[in-house]
């Protein structure tokens, strides 16, 4: 009783204060930077996952996908990168939001480690979290699995959901989902860091090395700090911009080790095999003011998928208890944006470096 108490206490605390914050500054709580366009997504005809009501072979969809930028402001700087697909061309309601970063480790593995590191950031240029990345080994290798630098593209990244969820197939059976989001025709990933850099990143010592590798080359300084996103709108202009939605599922047993849930600890492919979902096509970008108003939130979901329950803020499940409270985040942001406009956006000509609190 006690450790869900605490849980209880902190996911509302936290959010209590981000809601402020998002609100008084009309932004999103991240991911400030990005860009967002429409399509379709059409669920495969010979899908190879188990059945369930909701992803029925073929059926399609009207679509919203975002890409932004984590941190700042700025496409260039060594960062975490997103898409964030709505089952549904609408500002917030949906019959399913999945959210999805770069990398397959996620940067922290409970509610209590999420708010170590959150609580934990200085801004030193475009350096942050150090006392994190100097305690926990994981963040580093997480952060060197994740950043991309000046990548080519929204369109050449993977993207992970990292936290697992429930799966309710008709067969009665109870299974653990991530999603994942490729290339069209699972062409490979551009940009992504060697394994071995990213291996190497889990000792001490790459602390420094992964603060250095943060911030923007010289060799890069001459590009917008949005051409990321004047990239993406130009791939559209040209055509619809294509992507795979997968699965990867995990049968749930009661020899099961708590490590399952761990959204820090990949899968292995071997054994967990990534399987087509859906194809997604982007045909069209939205305009400016649409694009701000966009909300997704992990509690939009069908009947055939869950939250999975959290004990405490040790349970790796507090993951998803935290992220469904930014509801009233959501909310609050998109009131006063409603009310006063969206909020200005970085000028092409700006420096790079450059934080949603600097503007």
């Amino acid at each position: 009783m006690w450790d869900r108490l605490v849980l209880w206490f902190w996911g509302k605390f936290f959010m209590l204060l981000v809601t402020l914050g998002s609100g008084a500054r009309r932004r999103r709580m991240s991911h400030n930077q990005g860009t967002a366009g429409r399509g379709k997504l059409r669920i495969v005809d010979n899908p190879a996952f188990p059945a369930t009501a909701f992803f029925e072979p073929g059926r399609e969809f009207p679509c919203r996908l975002r890409h932004g930028c984590v941190s700042f402001l700025d496409d260039c700087v060594n960062e975490v990168r997103s898409a964030t697909i709505k089952f549904a061309d609408t500002d917030f309601d949906s019959p399913l939001d999945i959210q999805m970063n770069t990398g397959e480790h996620c940067f922290f593995w409970t509610a209590r480690t999420f708010l170590q590191f959150a609580f934990g950031r200085h801004r030193n240029g475009t350096t942050q979290y150090e006392k994190y990345y100097k305690k926990y080994g994981w963040g580093r290798r997480s952060a060197a699995s994740a950043f991309r630098r000046a990548p080519t593209s929204y369109a050449t990244m993977y993207y992970h959901s990292h936290t697992p969820f429930g799966w309710h197939a008709i067969d009665g059976k109870l299974r653990y989902v991530r999603f994942r989001l490729v290339r069209a025709n699972h062409a490979p990933e551009l940009d992504a860091p060697e394994p071995s850099y990213v291996a190497m990143c889990e000792k001490e010592e790459a602390q420094a090395s992964i603060l250095a590798h943060q911030k923007c080359l010289p060799k890069d300084e001459a590009k917008s700090v949005n051409y990321l996103n004047h990239e993406w709108r130009e791939r559209l202009k040209q055509g619809p911009v294509e992507y795979i939605l997968q699965v990867q599922l995990h049968e749930a047993g009661p020899n099961d080790p708590p490590e399952i849930l761990n959204a820090l600890l990949p899968w292995d492919q071997a054994t967990h095999p990534y399987l087509d979902l859906a194809h997604v096509s982007i045909s069209e970008e939205l305009p400016y003011e649409d694009q701000f108003y966009l909300g997704f939130e992990i509690t939009n979901l069908p009947a055939s998928m869950s939250i999975l329950p959290a004990k405490s803020i040790d349970d790796f499940n507090s993951l998803n208890y935290m992220r469904k409270q930014s509801i009233w985040t959501i909310r609050m942001r998109r009131l006063m944006q409603r009310l006063f406009g969206p909020p200005q956006d970085a000028p092409d000509d700006a420096p790079h470096g450059l934080s949603p609190k600097g503007m």
